[in-house]
């Protein structure tokens, strides 16, 4: 499915279902565990935007790439979390792997 230039497969739609669930959340005042509400969506948008962006990305490995930034919301502010997910997105994609 085409929206401008991003691409969505079916795997983005369920990113795409987790940016409106997280979104809700933050606007509610729902509960998600331990997680930062704002983070999390701000690191979920950012994923769906490359994910958008790239869709010749491999899956399996974008997805360990995404959990290892998701956890680390647990324990790190924003800023560290996204340069985490910049710079090794980066070396994975020069690498390869991605």
């Amino acid at each position: 499915m085409y929206l401008g230039p991003f691409y969505f497969d079916t795997k983005e739609i369920f990113l795409l279902l987790a940016a409106i669930f997280i979104g809700a959340a933050v606007y509610f005042n729902w509960p998600l565990w331990e997680f930062d509400k704002p983070t999390l969506l701000t690191l979920t948008i950012i994923m769906l935007i490359l994910k958008g962006l790239l869709p010749s990305l491999h899956n399996e490995a974008f997805f360990l790439h995404a959990i290892a930034a998701i956890f680390l919301t647990l324990f790190l502010p924003l800023f560290q979390v996204l340069l985490f997910y910049f710079i090794t997105f980066f070396l994975l994609k020069a690498v390869k792997v991605i």
